[in-house]
């Protein structure tokens, strides 16, 4: 069965590792990987352009996991709810069910695809979210510990 996982990966961090890890115990042959807000860089937001971020989670999935498994991209927002299911599902390769934990996402997929949406249990939430982490860079405090030894230094 192939997954599909959507995020931002802003910056990629050790939570990630554990969702795909969840993932493929969950009776997932094949993960997609699909990098959100692929057109987005240099704000608070989205310190990373799309295309760091991909180097990134590519960096991570083969030092953590089979390569093999996995097929990865970015995708650029398009601004209209009502179309984004079928946007994505038209530009990559068929999955069966997506993981998230995005409560728009969730709603958008199962109301305007015929997709099984499943949840990823958090781990650590209050250390490994990207929000938390992108707000430690700006203050100057620690937030290397939440970043997988092979991203560092970003």
């Amino acid at each position: 069965m192939r997954a599909l996982y959507l995020g931002r990966f802003n910056p990629p961090h050790k939570g990630h590792i554990y969702a795909l890890e969840y993932i493929l115990n969950q009776d997932i042959d094949e993960i997609i990987i699909l990098i959100g807000s692929g057109e987005k860089a240099y704000s608070l937001k989205n310190p990373f352009t799309g295309g760091e971020r991909y180097e990134m989670v590519v960096t991570m999935v083969r030092e953590h996991f089979n390569y093999d498994q996995f097929f990865i991209s970015a995708i650029p927002d398009i601004n209209r709810n009502t179309i984004w299911p079928a946007n994505v599902i038209d530009l990559i390769p068929s999955f069966d069910v997506i993981f998230t934990n995005n409560s728009l996402v969730q709603e958008l997929f199962t109301d305007l695809s015929n997709k099984e949406v499943r949840e990823i249990p958090f781990n650590k939430r209050e250390e490994l979210s990207g929000k938390i982490i992108r707000e430690k860079m700006i203050k100057g405090e620690n937030w290397q510990q939440a970043i997988p030894d092979e991203l560092l230094p970003l």
